[in-house]
This record gives C-alpha cells, structure tokens and sequence, in this order.
C-alpha cells in the first residue's frame, strides 16, 4: 500500500474475519467487508515514536448493526509491535494485543460493561504491494468466566474503479 504519512487517507476494502476456537479444535466465525480508510505513517509504532524503518497501519471503519441500525465507529492500529483496536458507539472499547503480554479491557455493550483480559500470542503484519494482511492470536477472559482462543485476519487491498 503506498503510504501517505500525511493524515490524507486512501480507501481500501477491509475483511476482518473473527474466528472463535473451541478446545475440540471446532470453530465459529464472523467475517465483516466494509470500506475503511486507510493510512501508513512512517517512522512510528502503536506505543509512539519508532525507528526510520518503523510503521503504523491505520484503518478507520464504520459498522452498522443489521438488526437495530446501531452504528460503532472503529480505528484499527497495526505496527511491528502489536495492535490497537479503539470502537465507539453501540459498543465501546479499547483492545491492545502485544505478544506475551497481558491488557486488560472494559468491553463496553448497550447491556453493561464486561471486563476483560487479553493475554496475545501472535501479531503478524505484512505489507505485500498494495495489499494489507495481518494475525492476531490471543486468549480473552471475561471477568468471572474461563478463558477462550481467538484468532482474527485482517485483509485490506485498494478500492478499484
């Protein structure tokens, strides 16, 4: 993706695909295509100023629930150190993954606040041309529940016509 740097942004299609994973190797998934923006700025990482090397992806999306309409506003932040998820709206919340570390969260619903704690194994990023794909493996606990694997792969390539 060519990058801006210059808080323009470039439009791009985003498939973000949740994959819940069951301890008898079963999986449950959701998959959401929406057009996000999309911005890279050079010499950064998620946690501030990084080496000239360094990047930051960002992906700024809207979501609209299919049954009330209920809109969330979502940023995505993705560096070669980890990824930060920021929603606001009908949910509300603020997910940081960084491998072998544990963040906790306050997931935010129209039915109260759940928090949680996020424990990540994996974040994997690669630019190839001017498409995006990243990985994210973690563990999430819900207070007062066990612990549950996820995985999400994000995907982005420019918007064409």
């Amino acid at each position: 993706m060519t990058p801006s740097g210059t808080g323009s942004g470039k439009e791009v299609l985003l498939t973000v695909t949740g994959e819940e994973i069951y301890g008898d190797g079963r999986r449950d998934s959701t998959r959401t295509c929406c057009r996000a923006v999309f911005e890279k700025t050079l010499g950064e990482t998620i946690n501030g100023s990084g080496g000239p090397d360094s990047a930051v992806y960002t992906f700024r999306y809207r979501e609209e629930d299919p049954g009330s309409g209920a809109a969330t506003e979502s940023v995505m932040k993705f560096s070669e150190i980890g990824c930060e998820i920021v929603r606001s709206g009908e949910i509300r919340v603020k997910m940081r993954f960084e491998p072998e570390k544990e963040h906790r969260c306050m997931y935010g619903t129209p039915y109260g606040d759940i928090p949680m704690t996020i424990r990540t194994r994996l974040v994997a990023v690669r630019e190839i041309g001017d498409n995006f794909h990243a990985r994210i493996r973690y563990t999430l606990t819900p207070e007062g529940s066990g612990p549950a694997e996820y995985a999400v792969t994000v995907r982005a390539e420019p918007v064409s016509g």
